[in-house]
């Protein structure tokens, strides 16, 4: 009879252990809101995979659980939230992964600029960058944000601009008119891009629309408090940055008007800002201007654009726009 308790509550411990194990329960370590997991492995994946992107995931979790809510990134407890009022209360002290394939290329090219120097009058930004120190950590930080800054943001911007040029010729007209006002026939540069006021509202609408970049995450290696919940160290952060086209709403008067840190499409005030923000707009306001001086551009008939949520939002497809002289 003992031997058959012993076996029974062996057994029946086992099986509890068993269950524990594969089925997803809740592990949460935070009161807050949000998905289990489907899978103990994957978390939460198959829902991401499933909304379409991360960026339409969060969009439709934060309107299910709020502001601020939970979800697995296979074992990883993640929290995301998304208002002005939550970023501004988490603060503290963060690290970003590293986009290693990148940082992989530039390393070689800088290890190929230093071996071979150009000539006078050939030099490409690298070279600028490594005349201008030896730090080899300043050096790659300060490449890769160029590129990306540069080229994988700043041309996706470029690419929605004109593709909501095109299809709002009212708003075109009236960027055109600014820019004859401003400029006549002199260039845009360092000492009149701060008067094409209606520019730089096309620009933001355009951030806003395309959410160009959707999202940032960060990462703390501390307990703190937000929204009335506990969060542990070392639980990433996301800060959902995506809550018709109408540059009108970032004109002077409607920018006074608006909450701090409501619209961040370069990070946040101070520290926590791209410092490639002003490259970028100096970038796309120079392509915007010398293109739309010269040429009309308008949309393709029947062509349906469909936009890819990603690091940064794209396409799905080549958008197309034919132009016309001026």
């Amino acid at each position: 009879m003992l031997e058959y308790a012993i076996f029974a509550v062996t057994f029946v411990l086992a099986l509890l252990i068993a269950v524990i194990y594969l089925y997803p329960g809740s592990s949460k370590p935070t009161s807050i809101p949000g998905l289990e997991p489907t899978t103990k492995e994957d978390g939460n994946l198959t829902d991401i995979s499933r909304a379409g992107s991360l960026h339409e995931f969060l969009i439709d979790l934060h309107k299910k659980f709020g502001n601020i809510v939970s979800f697995w990134m296979g074992q990883t407890f993640v929290v995301s939230i998304a208002s002005p009022e939550l970023f501004k209360e988490h603060q503290g002290v963060f690290d970003r992964p590293p986009l290693k394939d990148l940082k992989k290329q530039i390393i070689e090219v800088i290890k190929e600029r230093k071996k071979n120097r150009p000539k006078t009058g050939e030099e490409i930004l690298i070279d600028i960058i490594l005349e201008k120190t030896e730090d080899e950590e300043i050096q790659l930080s300060d490449s890769i944000a160029f590129v990306v800054g540069g080229f994988h943001t700043t041309a996706n911007l470029l690419t929605w601009a004109f593709y909501f040029l095109a299809s709002h010729q009212d708003v075109q007209q009236k960027l055109y008119e600014e820019i004859q006002s401003v400029l006549g026939k002199e260039d845009v540069d360092h000492t009149n891009i701060g008067e094409l006021v209606y520019l730089r509202q096309v620009q933001d609408e355009t951030l806003r629309c395309a959410v160009v970049a959707p999202w940032a995450a960060r990462f703390q290696d501390f307990d703190s408090e937000l929204g009335g919940h506990k969060i542990p160290k070392n639980v990433s952060l996301f800060w959902g940055l995506f809550f018709v086209f109408d540059p009108d709403r970032f004109s002077p008067e409607n920018t006074k008007k608006r909450p701090a840190l409501a619209f961040s499409p370069f990070g946040f005030a101070g520290k926590r800002i791209c410092p490639g923000y002003r490259f970028s707009y100096a970038e796309a306001s120079v392509c915007m201007v010398t293109l739309l001086k010269k040429f009309k551009v308008h949309m393709v008939e029947g062509q349906v654009v469909i936009p890819v949520h990603g690091l940064v939002t794209h396409p799905a497809d080549e958008i197309w726009i034919t132009i016309s002289k001026r």
